[in-house]
């Protein structure tokens, strides 16, 4: 039984952690360190070392708790009592403006200021704070339900556990506050973590967002507290009953800074968008030369009362956007061209890049398109090429700089014959695109089959490309309905699968022979059909069969069914909403072809079961006959769930507006179709809305 401490003890440990958490408050939040590293981890030392002694003296908020507990077996699920929202985008000027407009027309009467913030480019997380004590950390997730990650906050060092008390402070630290930024790693930090990582022979991080998000979510604290994380807020949430709510958005950064965080110094007041865009270009030139990774401005209207009288589209706020710089380009070589071969026998050409660092992220690769892309670019093997990432993601070639072309270079063309089975490759006329001839070339039933059991089809979860890459070449599937046969004995005796792996796979399987029509012809992998032109061919297919029941199975009515595919022309197929001469032509061929025909039949004969979508159930006063299109994340339910429930109600669905749509339904992320229809003046359905206007 270990002693008491003396009073003495007492007003030691009291003074170390009042101590220790000024210092940590003038390093990171003044950028003042007065004392060293050393100095500081001397002190901490000697607080850990009577903690120990004496266990009594150990609290929640005390800064030894930082050095990380004992691994999580898992995190845990936290409803955040405010959802976080997402942000718009806008890339430049134009979008900025039309932002602008849009919330100056909702609400004209209002006096307009802009408060424009740093975007920290890391991991957004909400802190609770009950009675000025840390209690909760959570991260976005959903938006609505996050993962709790407290065990790992506590060791960041920019994140008081205790909010630092003051005048301004005292009267928020009653009962709970909730404080929201962003965990991010410095660039320097960053570096370090990835040449430790090289040395171990582990793969590195692609850049220090991505670094910040697997840190902030290891079961062990211990490896979240050796990655020297930092935060920096940009919310307080203060409940609406407070008797000192604050006025101003710009506030709130005031305030986090007194209560103990770091709050971006960039951060501007602005009154008028040619200040915003004067310094949204001033902080383009200065960001390679911070310490950290930023991806552009949060621009927001500064009156708070303002914000909740704009409220919130989907899942994004309508007085804040994230105004983002365009796509950062750079220069690298063309060390090779290869080409791919995809599902429909599509030659893609790639280009194999010198490995380069665009927008955050190392890239070495680069799609082309096709030849005609290649020839319109002059693209050569040898180039120096300038590339970025389309949109922060995916990486283009922009041009060729052709001062720095090699001698003896020559124009590329995509090989004639295919490189994975040596057949010949063709391009027909109208098309841009090249395709294997073969029809049983390796690498196209690799990609059929990858489409076929993937999330929209067949949704067969764990069946990935390796496994199946492994049936394939030991001969056990080379189409779908070989699926469906694979028993047991069949893949247990494989190289490294196991009894239980074996079960797993066929298991999978087995238990996804029922299937609705749209996903069945969506997972055939028709050229130029995608999922919804399937859906309108699953209506118009049930339209046609003489009798309409729930399904369709072996010797139910597969006959007819099959019949009727076969035997439907490409007019048919033509008259079809949305199906033009093209796609009509592809689908006609395919079902003309015995081969698909026998082979639709073996699926249903190895007991696939199709089941047929509902007849409209009722009719619905401003649904009924109405074009919805869907943008954005929905919050409540999936796009396909959404869709479906306006089709059973008659109405229809559009990928694209114009001004023949009805509604556009503006889920969170809603991207252009969300302008567009703004622009034409088409009808915008938040997710609220809509759900009142189906019911």
């Amino acid at each position: 039984m270990s002693a008491k401490p003396t009073q003495e003890t007492k007003h030691r440990v009291t003074q170390l952690r009042n101590v220790i958490n000024d210092l940590r408050y003038r390093y990171h939040v003044l950028d003042d360190p007065s004392v060293t590293d050393a100095h500081y981890d001397s002190l901490m030392r000697e607080l850990v070392a009577i903690e120990e002694q004496y266990p009594s003296l150990k609290t929640e908020d005390s800064p030894s708790q930082r050095v990380g507990g004992e691994p999580l077996k898992k995190f845990e699920q936290v409803k955040h009592q405010i959802p976080m929202l997402s942000l718009n985008d806008a890339f430049d000027e134009v979008e900025l403006k039309a932002w602008d407009e849009r919330m100056k027309r909702m609400v004209p009467e209002a006096s307009y200021n802009y408060y424009s913030e740093i975007k920290m480019d890391g991991l957004a997380i909400s802190l609770v704070y009950d009675n000025g004590q840390l209690k909760t950390a959570a991260t976005r997730g959903d938006g609505l339900v996050g993962e709790d990650v407290t065990a790992n906050i506590k060791t960041i060092r920019a994140i008081p556990l205790r909010l630092r008390e003051s005048k301004q402070t005292a009267p928020y630290l009653k009962g709970l506050l909730e404080v929201r930024g962003e965990v991010y790693m410095p660039k320097q930090a960053f570096d370090k973590l990835n040449k430790e990582r090289a040395a171990q022979n582990l793969p590195l991080f692609a850049n220090p967002r991505n670094a910040s998000a697997g840190s902030i979510r290891q079961l062990n604290p211990k490896i979240t507290a050796s990655r020297k994380l930092g935060f920096m807020a940009y919310q307080v949430i203060i409940a609406p009953t407070h008797p000192k709510l604050l006025k101003q958005h710009h506030q709130e950064h005031e305030l986090a800074q007194e209560l103990g965080f770091v709050s971006n110094g960039n951060n501007k007041l602005c009154s008028n968008l040619d200040q915003i865009v004067k310094f949204w270009h001033q902080m383009e030139k200065k960001r390679a030369k911070l310490p950290y990774q930023i991806d552009g401005l949060v621009i927001g209207v500064d009156d708070l009362r303002l914000r909740e009288r704009l409220g919130v589209v989907g899942k994004a706020p309508r007085s804040a956007i994230a105004f983002k710089w365009p796509a950062e380009e750079v220069t690298t070589v063309v060390e090779d061209i290869a080409v791919q071969v995809g599902r429909t026998g599509a030659i893609t050409p790639v280009a194999h890049l010198r490995p380069v660092e665009v927008a955050g992220s190392t890239v070495s690769r680069a799609t082309l398109h096709n030849q005609n892309e290649i020839d319109r670019k002059d693209i050569r093997i040898g180039d120096t090429v300038v590339i970025r990432k389309a949109g922060d993601v995916i990486p283009e070639v922009v041009s060729v700089v052709k001062d720095l072309r090699p001698r003896h270079t020559k124009p590329y063309k995509i090989p004639k014959t295919c490189p994975i089975c040596g057949s010949l490759v063709e391009q027909k006329p109208g098309e841009a695109v090249m395709r294997c001839t073969n029809p049983n070339c390796f690498s196209i039933q690799r990609r059929q089959l990858q489409h076929f059991v993937s999330k929209a089809a067949f949704d067969m979860e764990g069946l990935g490309p390796k496994i199946l890459d492994r049936l394939i070449e030991e001969g056990l599937i080379k189409s779908f309905a070989d699926l469906f046969e694979l028993k047991l004995g069949d893949v247990e005796g494989l190289d490294r699968f196991g009894e239980k792996s074996a079960a797993n796979i066929i298991q999978t399987i087995q238990s996804h022979k029922q299937i609705t029509l749209a996903r069945f012809l969506y997972a055939l992998g028709i050229r130029n059909v995608g999922y919804e032109t399937a859906v309108d061919l699953a209506d118009f297919i049930v339209g046609k069969l003489p009798h309409h029941g729930t399904e369709i199975a072996r010797h139910k009515s597969d006959a007819a069914f099959l019949g009727l595919l076969s035997q439907t022309t490409q007019d048919e197929w033509n008259s079809i909403k949305d199906v033009g001469p093209v796609v009509a032509q592809s689908i006609y061929n395919y079902f003309r072809d015995s081969k698909h025909i026998n082979f639709l039949r073996d699926l249903i004969h190895q007991g696939v079961i199709i089941t047929l979508p509902p007849k409209i159930t009722a009719n619905k006063e401003g649904v009924t006959g109405k074009s919805f299109v869907f943008t954005g994340t929905l919050e409540s339910l999936t796009r396909d769930e959404a869709k479906e429930k306006v089709r059973k109600l008659g109405g229809e669905i559009s990928e694209s507006v114009s001004k023949n749509t009805d509604y556009v339904v503006a889920g969170a992320e809603p991207g252009s179709k969300l302008e567009k229809a703004e622009k034409l003046g088409v009808s915008v359905l938040t997710e609220a809305q809509y759900k009142k206007l189906i019911t």
